[in-house]
């Protein structure tokens, strides 16, 4: 399937947290003849495990599938529906936002009902109106209208699946870029180990609810016992509107190798394998640090007795909108690059992180 297609097969598919099973199973049916073996855990984390040698190191490569979401919280007696955050959504790009409310009969269609512009006052017009104040509408006139289509308190609400290519078709604009991205370059990933004999026993995870704290992929974690692991996650790149002290990402210059956030800083060891590895498959790269957000290295590096986890990220512009803006032939370069990190992941460099010292 090409690149392009694929990607906008599941950045279609619709993954709150806790909600991801769409995502899933899609993922699950195209890695099924990837892998060696392949499990749901209780959580709903999907792992896939290619089989290395016999005592070559686990690597744990993890990509999140779920998305920022909002869930029902209230249905009033005009047929309007109030909401509440689940995830990293921004106020101040949800007015007037089409979306999709996934209830137990299927998927209701809705907009972010805004007060009409005629009626604005001068300083209604320039005002963030948050969350609380936010309603749904769905084209119904009653709380019994809204119920009698099934939606209840407690449905995920999710923007309106759009997924378009720009300018000479490398570019693409969807919504849920984070980290359907970073999903489909570890199913490429498994791929291109399928036909490769390599060392290390590979535990590619599927993760869930990365955005409301990073917690499938800690579960999945405590679960492998991993020796050393990477993710694959989404940053932010500038656009007129930032500047190089708060990003220095570009889309199209290739994925970054992150060596430190907020919660995390990669050890140097492993930082300096990822990018000696990069340059010798000649696979461009950036570098950079974030002081804000988290990725799901910030839980699996705490797993056990702690697990080494390195950081490759793909940059998109807009970061957590409904346009995400992002180059595929960063996603195919990424997938390179995490297939040369677990080709070069053995053992004798694995055990270098742990010494005894008397």
């Amino acid at each position: 399937m090409a690149l392009a297609q694929a990607l906008r097969m599941l950045t279609e598919l619709h993954g709150p947290p806790g909600q991801e099973d769409e995502v899933r199973e899609f993922i699950a049916k195209e890695v099924m003849e990837l892998a060696d073996e392949m499990t749901v855990d209780a959580f709903g984390n999907l792992i896939a495990l290619q089989t290395g040698s016999h005592d070559g190191p686990k690597v744990m490569i993890d990509a999140h599938m779920d998305e920022i979401a909002l869930v029902v919280k209230h249905i009033d007696p005009r047929g309007m529906i109030w909401v509440a955050r689940h995830g990293g959504m921004v106020d101040k790009l949800l007015l007037g936002q089409h979306v999709t409310i996934l209830t137990r009969r299927g998927h209701v269609s809705g907009v972010v009902g805004c007060k009409s512009a005629h009626l604005m006052s001068e300083e209604e017009r320039f005002k963030v109106t948050p969350i609380m104040q936010l309603w749904i509408d769905i084209g119904c006139d009653s709380a019994d209208e809204v119920e009698g289509l099934g939606v209840r308190v407690g449905d995920y609400v999710t923007y309106e699946k759009r997924f378009k290519q720009l300018g000479k078709d490398d570019y693409v604009c969807s919504t849920t870029l984070d980290d359907r991205m970073g999903c489909i370059a570890l199913m490429e990933a498994l791929r291109h180990l399928r036909d490769m004999a390599h060392e290390a026993n590979l535990y590619a995870v599927f993760s869930v609810q990365e955005e409301v704290g990073c917690r499938g992929a800690q579960l999945a974690a405590q679960r492998i016992k991993p020796d050393i692991a990477f993710i694959l996650d989404t940053g932010f790149a500038e656009d007129p509107a930032t500047n190089m002290k708060e990003t220095r990402l570009k889309i199209g210059d290739g994925p970054a190798i992150r060596s430190w956030e907020q919660r995390y800083a990669v050890p140097k060891r492993l930082f300096d394998f990822m990018l000696s590895t990069a340059e010798a498959s000649r696979i461009p790269y950036q570098t950079e640090i974030v002081i804000s957000g988290g990725t799901d290295a910030t839980t699996i590096h705490l797993a056990g007795s702690g697990v080494p986890t390195g950081e490759v990220i793909i940059a998109r512009r807009y970061s957590h909108s409904p346009v995400e803006v992002a180059s595929l032939r960063d996603i195919e370069n990424a997938a390179r690059l995490t297939t040369a990190l677990v080709e070069y992941s053995r053992s004798s460099f694995v055990r270098g992180f742990e010494m005894r010292i008397k």
